[in-house]
């Protein structure tokens, strides 16, 4: 989630620059996380992703949460390393690269945002998106799921030092990000999982392209460059974002619409919904308890191109996320699985339709 002119007013004394993203304890084997597998029948080390047969929401989310990918900062090896988990988790369920044989696309970072958030100065100027896409009968029209995979950091200013170095005055804490957004990434690549395997036989009417943005906490940069990339080789297509969803509790999906291009693939979406048991309020995403809208995503990135998209997120996340509340402790896997079924079922029944 991107908190735009939020999080900036909170520079002054508290930088905070980080989302939600928390889980749900897990009972799984330590084998299929962090470190990759060693299989039995092959006997081989696989990379982290590699094994996505053998994953699900909570292991995916385990992964991303885990010591060696916090805060999945740009530029940082811990985003690097989240890119290439997802990379090697195409691979192995199938899908084909989007970007003329590569699951790759460069994005070009903004240098100021990029050394406000890390100001060691450690990151590059580029960094990946990484899309990969189930081919349609009629290449003409897409569908596009999404979710970015990129968080931050919360910097907290010091008691003033007796040098002026930012070191000394900066503490900077590394937090998992599980609501933001290992639980949008989990969704994603486990709908592609699902949709990758039902589609095996069949190519659906039109393309399925699964995106994974990079630096969406800088302001949507990744989504708005895949966007102006490639929004030109389709007649039409829509996006269906997935961001901060799974907190324990009594809030709904947040799933009033403020779009009236996208009115009628709310109100599918809604029908599904029903149809799946799944709970969901009447409310706008990203509302605070005082009724404003401090957040976005990259869902915004297609609308802005006149393009109809709907937001998967929860209520209530406002207050969660950019904290250390944002971890593994708070996350409801089970809800997370119904929102993934929910969203394969509709892909499956409006398959032939597009927004």
């Amino acid at each position: 989630m991107y908190l735009g002119k939020r999080l900036i007013s909170l520079i002054s004394s508290v930088l905070i620059a980080s989302l939600i993203f928390t889980g749900c304890g897990s009972n799984l084997s330590q084998s299929v996380l962090s470190k990759g597998i060693l299989t039995k029948e092959q006997k081989i080390y696989e990379e982290p992703g590699s094994n996505a047969e053998e994953l699900n929401i909570e292991a995916i989310m385990n992964e991303l949460t885990s010591e060696e990918y916090l805060s999945r900062l740009v530029g940082t090896d811990a985003n690097t390393k989240s890119a290439q988990f997802i990379q090697n988790y195409y691979e192995a369920i199938g899908l084909e690269p989007f970007n003329d044989e590569s699951y790759l696309e460069v994005v070009d970072l903004n240098n100021e945002m990029r050394s406000f958030f890390n100001p060691a100065g450690d990151n590059e100027n580029e960094v990946d998106n990484i899309i990969g896409v189930i081919k349609g009968e009629d290449s003409s029209k897409a569908i596009v799921i999404s979710a970015h995979f990129d968080h931050v950091t919360i910097r907290s200013k010091l008691e003033e030092a007796d040098t002026n170095t930012e070191s000394q005055q900066i503490s900077v804490n590394k937090i998992q990000g599980a609501i933001d957004n290992a639980s949008g990434v989990a969704t994603l690549l486990e709908t592609a999982k699902e949709l990758s395997a039902y589609y095996n036989d069949n190519k659906p009417p039109y393309d399925i392209i699964f995106a994974a943005f990079n630096a969406e906490e800088l302001g949507l940069i990744g989504s708005r460059k895949f966007v102006s990339e490639f929004r030109d080789k389709y007649d039409k297509w829509y996006d269906i974002n997935i961001d901060c969803i799974g907190v324990r509790g009594n809030n709904g999906l947040a799933v009033k619409n403020n779009d009236p291009l996208s009115q009628e693939l709310y109100d599918d979406f809604i029908e599904v919904l029903d149809e799946n048991e799944v709970y969901y309020e009447i409310v706008p995403y990203a509302m605070n308890e005082e009724g404003v809208i401090v957040g976005s995503s990259d869902h915004m990135s297609f609308r802005r191109a006149n393009d109809a998209s709907l937001i998967i997120g929860q209520d209530g996340i406002t207050e969660i996320v950019h904290t250390e509340d944002d971890n593994m402790s708070i996350v409801d896997c089970k809800l997370i699985e119904n929102i993934k079924d929910a969203l394969v079922d509709f892909i499956i029944k409006n398959d032939n339709k597009i927004y």
